[in-house]
Protein backbone atom coordinates (compact mmCIF):
# COMPACT_ATOMS: atom_id res chain seq x y z
CA UNK A 1 0.00 0.00 0.00
CA UNK A 2 1.42 3.55 -1.13
CA UNK A 3 1.62 5.72 2.25
CA UNK A 4 2.66 8.95 0.88
CA UNK A 5 1.29 11.05 -1.66
CA UNK A 6 3.07 10.86 -5.03
CA UNK A 7 1.02 13.43 -8.09
CA UNK A 8 3.98 12.51 -10.73
CA UNK A 9 2.85 8.47 -9.93
CA UNK A 10 -0.65 9.86 -9.61
CA UNK A 11 -1.08 11.41 -12.95
CA UNK A 12 0.84 8.81 -15.11
CA UNK A 13 -1.96 6.33 -13.33
CA UNK A 14 -4.45 8.30 -14.54
CA UNK A 15 -3.40 8.27 -18.04
CA UNK A 16 -2.96 4.84 -17.52
CA UNK A 17 -6.69 4.13 -16.76
CA UNK A 18 -7.33 5.99 -19.52
CA UNK A 19 -5.69 4.00 -21.90
CA UNK A 20 -7.72 0.64 -20.27
CA UNK A 21 -10.84 2.85 -21.86
CA UNK A 22 -9.24 2.78 -24.67
CA UNK A 23 -8.25 -0.33 -25.46
CA UNK A 24 -12.02 -1.56 -24.63
CA UNK A 25 -13.31 0.32 -28.10
CA UNK A 26 -16.32 1.17 -25.98
CA UNK A 27 -19.02 2.73 -28.47
CA UNK A 28 -18.78 6.63 -28.88
CA UNK A 29 -21.47 7.23 -25.98
CA UNK A 30 -20.11 5.10 -24.16
CA UNK A 31 -16.36 6.24 -24.56
CA UNK A 32 -17.01 9.67 -24.00
CA UNK A 33 -19.60 9.27 -20.58
CA UNK A 34 -16.29 6.57 -18.92
CA UNK A 35 -13.46 9.16 -19.85
CA UNK A 36 -15.67 11.80 -18.27
CA UNK A 37 -16.42 9.36 -15.46
CA UNK A 38 -12.76 8.53 -14.55
CA UNK A 39 -11.43 12.00 -14.97
CA UNK A 40 -13.86 12.97 -12.48
CA UNK A 41 -13.22 10.52 -9.87
CA UNK A 42 -9.69 10.61 -10.10
CA UNK A 43 -9.60 14.28 -9.78
CA UNK A 44 -12.08 13.74 -6.55
CA UNK A 45 -9.81 11.45 -5.07
CA UNK A 46 -7.62 14.64 -4.36
CA UNK A 47 -10.27 16.75 -2.50
CA UNK A 48 -9.69 16.88 0.83
CA UNK A 49 -13.32 17.65 1.57
CA UNK A 50 -14.01 13.97 -0.33
CA UNK A 51 -12.15 12.53 1.37
CA UNK A 52 -13.33 13.24 4.61
CA UNK A 53 -17.51 13.03 3.51
CA UNK A 54 -16.71 10.11 2.26
CA UNK A 55 -14.51 7.97 4.80
CA UNK A 56 -15.81 9.64 7.57
CA UNK A 57 -19.17 8.73 7.18
CA UNK A 58 -19.08 5.10 8.59
CA UNK A 59 -14.99 5.84 10.25
CA UNK A 60 -14.84 4.53 13.94
CA UNK A 61 -10.74 6.14 14.72
CA UNK A 62 -11.70 9.57 12.43
CA UNK A 63 -9.07 8.50 9.74
CA UNK A 64 -10.16 10.09 6.32
CA UNK A 65 -6.80 10.27 4.77
CA UNK A 66 -5.05 7.30 3.85
CA UNK A 67 -1.90 8.89 2.57
CA UNK A 68 -1.50 8.15 -1.60
CA UNK A 69 -4.61 9.82 -3.59
CA UNK A 70 -6.54 7.20 -4.30
CA UNK A 71 -6.32 5.01 -1.72
CA UNK A 72 -9.71 3.93 -0.09
CA UNK A 73 -11.52 4.29 -2.81
CA UNK A 74 -11.73 1.33 -4.52
CA UNK A 75 -15.08 0.27 -3.79
CA UNK A 76 -17.10 3.15 -3.97
CA UNK A 77 -15.49 4.49 -7.11
CA UNK A 78 -16.24 1.10 -8.62
CA UNK A 79 -19.84 1.08 -7.97
CA UNK A 80 -20.33 4.81 -8.96
CA UNK A 81 -18.72 3.96 -12.16
CA UNK A 82 -20.45 1.02 -12.82
CA UNK A 83 -24.33 2.51 -11.76
CA UNK A 84 -23.26 5.34 -13.86
CA UNK A 85 -22.14 3.65 -17.20
CA UNK A 86 -25.08 0.80 -16.91
CA UNK A 87 -24.14 -2.03 -14.32
CA UNK A 88 -25.47 -4.31 -16.87
CA UNK A 89 -22.30 -4.27 -18.72
CA UNK A 90 -19.95 -4.45 -15.97
CA UNK A 91 -18.77 -6.94 -13.33
CA UNK A 92 -17.73 -5.86 -9.71
CA UNK A 93 -14.62 -7.84 -8.49
CA UNK A 94 -13.53 -8.49 -5.11
CA UNK A 95 -10.59 -9.71 -3.56
CA UNK A 96 -10.95 -10.15 0.24
CA UNK A 97 -8.02 -9.73 2.62
CA UNK A 98 -7.52 -13.00 3.43
CA UNK A 99 -6.90 -14.00 0.09
CA UNK A 100 -4.19 -11.35 -0.61
CA UNK A 101 -2.75 -8.77 2.13
CA UNK A 102 -5.53 -6.47 1.24
CA UNK A 103 -9.17 -6.40 0.01
CA UNK A 104 -9.90 -4.87 -3.48
CA UNK A 105 -12.29 -4.16 -5.35
CA UNK A 106 -11.90 -3.47 -9.25
CA UNK A 107 -14.61 -3.67 -12.32
CA UNK A 108 -14.56 -5.94 -15.76
CA UNK A 109 -16.56 -4.73 -18.60
CA UNK A 110 -18.57 -7.34 -19.74
CA UNK A 111 -18.47 -7.26 -23.23
CA UNK A 112 -14.68 -7.30 -23.78
CA UNK A 113 -13.34 -9.28 -20.29
CA UNK A 114 -11.00 -5.93 -19.64
CA UNK A 115 -10.37 -5.03 -16.10
CA UNK A 116 -10.94 -1.19 -15.19
CA UNK A 117 -9.33 -0.85 -11.83
CA UNK A 118 -9.46 2.59 -11.01
CA UNK A 119 -7.86 2.81 -8.28
CA UNK A 120 -4.67 -0.05 -9.37
CA UNK A 121 -2.41 2.52 -8.37
CA UNK A 122 -2.90 2.66 -4.63
CA UNK A 123 -0.52 -0.40 -4.27
CA UNK A 124 2.96 -0.85 -4.52
CA UNK A 125 2.96 -4.40 -5.79
CA UNK A 126 0.27 -5.41 -8.79
CA UNK A 127 -3.10 -6.56 -8.01
CA UNK A 128 -3.33 -10.00 -8.34
CA UNK A 129 -6.77 -10.08 -10.17
CA UNK A 130 -6.78 -13.45 -11.29
CA UNK A 131 -7.46 -14.37 -7.77
CA UNK A 132 -11.05 -11.85 -7.65
CA UNK A 133 -14.00 -12.83 -7.66
CA UNK A 134 -17.68 -11.77 -8.96
CA UNK A 135 -19.23 -9.81 -6.17
CA UNK A 136 -22.49 -7.96 -5.27
CA UNK A 137 -22.70 -4.01 -4.82
CA UNK A 138 -25.03 -4.62 -1.55
CA UNK A 139 -25.62 -0.75 -1.47
CA UNK A 140 -27.78 0.89 1.67
CA UNK A 141 -28.68 4.24 2.01
CA UNK A 142 -25.91 4.42 4.69
CA UNK A 143 -23.18 3.13 2.21
CA UNK A 144 -20.09 5.28 1.97
CA UNK A 145 -20.41 5.18 -1.78
CA UNK A 146 -23.53 7.05 -2.00
CA UNK A 147 -21.96 9.85 0.19
CA UNK A 148 -19.01 9.49 -2.52
CA UNK A 149 -21.46 9.74 -5.64
CA UNK A 150 -23.10 13.07 -4.21
CA UNK A 151 -19.77 14.53 -3.26
CA UNK A 152 -19.01 14.33 -7.13
CA UNK A 153 -22.39 15.36 -8.03
CA UNK A 154 -23.93 11.73 -8.71
CA UNK A 155 -27.49 10.54 -7.10
CA UNK A 156 -26.93 6.50 -7.49
CA UNK A 157 -30.44 6.02 -6.76
CA UNK A 158 -31.58 8.14 -9.68
CA UNK A 159 -29.29 6.56 -12.15
CA UNK A 160 -30.70 3.47 -10.76
CA UNK A 161 -34.06 4.42 -11.09
CA UNK A 162 -33.30 5.07 -15.38
CA UNK A 163 -31.39 2.21 -16.07
CA UNK A 164 -33.58 0.03 -17.90
CA UNK A 165 -33.52 -3.77 -17.52
CA UNK A 166 -31.38 -5.62 -20.30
Amino acid sequence: MRLHKDPILYKQATKNILAQIESMHLAPNEHEKAIHFVQLFRESFTKDDIKKATFLVNSENGVWDLGYDSAGFCRVSSITFMIAMDWHDWQLMSIDDNTWKYGHHWLVHKKTGKVLDLTYDQFINSVPYKLGKPTAMNLSLQDETHVFAKSVGMNLLQMIARTPGK
